[in-house]
């Protein structure tokens, strides 16, 4: 059968990533099957004509192994019941979505009967779409059951200034360089004063330009959550680096009397757990101090990098931040903390008089470095030749390393 494709009425649809086969045999429902999946930009993996013998369909599903297969049921070549099981082969898949031209309530009892997943009829928008989301999610759940949830790690500042954005966009990439099959996602969540766009040299919009349409951010996503898939995920993310994603606060491009409010529980724990199996690491900005932003995320995080400075404030900040977590029953070895020494404080604090103060050993000490005063201000570029970098990249390979992310026993020497 060939037809022409009638033009879309959808300006953009996320695209559909699971194979989609047609058995149809009226052109008109063809027409409109295959321009409505065009505009998710996917095209059919075989077409077949539903009076086909269903030996030959079940031999094409064998073949190519389809998601969904859209079937003009009663144009088939047995009943229904029959040729459902002779194309599944016992199998719970594909899933079927039933067509016919007109919704007549016989033809869709049959086929709902005889197994069909949805029924839809012409016109097939925006039906289509509704009942292509829907057994979407389902194949989205049963792929994750059998994917290995990546790791998420919470970055926080004991106070402001001491750098944790930084390493935590830095580790990020230096994690991906160290191992490239890796995706890494940075999850800013910093209410108070987002960094991280800045530090990728990202404003968080699909392009440079002033007028550009602001990019989805952490809040839109907390939003949408029951309806996240793999298609729909670029929505909402911008590559900021080679196999490293940015999730943009949700307070980015908020003023002062639009801050945004923090999500229920359950889409926190809806989101990381989606996120969790898109990414092989999650870095999740929580900004400084124990806010109630952070403490929505904490029981839903792996490890928790703190990142201090040293001077007064900040290890008495880190100090107290430590003795809180404890009271709350947070697992001390879960907790990995990084000295990094910037330019405006003093040197005269020594790793093991830090160490004694804690009472846990420093994971990682980022040096100062004015190199990093040198990089290009219009797009990122991660300094591997500073000692910046190389010490990040020491960090990274210590956490990739099996048992590498555990805290190094007192008296070992810190990254």
């Amino acid at each position: 059968m060939a037809f022409n494709l009638s033009p879309l009425d959808l300006s953009h649809r996320p695209d559909f990533i699971w194979k989609i086969g047609l058995v149809l045999e009226t052109p008109e429902l063809a027409v409109d099957i295959t321009s409505a999946i065009a505009a998710t930009g996917t095209t059919p993996v075989f077409e077949l004509p539903a009076s086909s013998p269903s030996f030959d369909i079940a031999s094409a599903v064998e073949r190519v192994k389809p998601d969904i297969l859209f079937v003009e049921l009663a144009r088939a070549s047995k009943p229904a019941a029959e040729w459902m099981v002779d194309v599944r082969q016992g199998g719970p898949t594909p899933f079927v979505i039933a067509v016919h031209p007109v919704p007549e309530p016989g033809e869709m009892i049959s086929a709902l009967r005889a197994g069909a997943s949805e029924f839809i009829s012409l016109p097939v928008k925006p039906a289509i779409y509704e009942a292509l989301d829907r057994l979407a999610t389902v194949l989205e759940s049963r792929r994750f059951a059998t994917v290995e949830p990546g790791k998420i790690v919470g970055v926080l500042a004991p106070k402001g200034g001491c750098g944790a954005t930084s390493v935590a966009c830095h580790l990020s990439v230096a994690m991906h360089l160290a191992a490239p099959s890796s995706r890494i996602l940075v999850a800013d969540l910093d209410y108070q004063s987002p960094g991280a766009h800045h530090i990728f040299r990202s404003d968080g919009r699909t392009d440079a330009t002033p007028r550009a349409k602001r990019r989805n951010n952490a809040g839109d996503a907390f939003e949408a959550v029951r309806r996240l898939s793999t298609s729909s995920w670029s929505e909402f993310v911008t590559t900021v680096a080679p196999g490293v994603d940015l999730l943009a606060s949700p307070a980015e491009g908020a003023g002062a009397e639009t801050q945004p409010g923090l999500p229920e529980q359950w889409r926190v724990e809806s989101l990381f757990r989606f996120i969790s199996r898109q990414y092989t690491w999650v870095f999740a900005d929580l900004g400084r101090h124990l806010n109630p932003a952070g403490w929505t995320v904490l029981q839903n995080i792996n490890e928790l990098i703190i990142v201090t400075a040293p001077d007064v404030l900040a290890l008495y900040q880190t100090r107290s931040v430590l003795q809180t977590l404890s009271n709350r029953g947070f697992d001390k070895s879960r907790i990995r903390i990084i000295l990094n020494r910037n330019l405006s404080t003093p040197q005269d604090f020594w790793v093991e008089s830090i160490q004694q103060m804690f009472e846990m050993p420093v994971f990682g000490l980022v040096p100062d470095d004015t190199a990093l005063d040198k990089l290009p201000r219009d797009r990122f570029e991660f300094p591997a030749e500073t000692s910046f970098g190389r010490a990040v990249t020491k960090m990274a390979a210590r956490i990739l390393k099996p048992g590498g992310g555990a805290n190094p026993a007192p008296g070992k020497k810190a990254a």
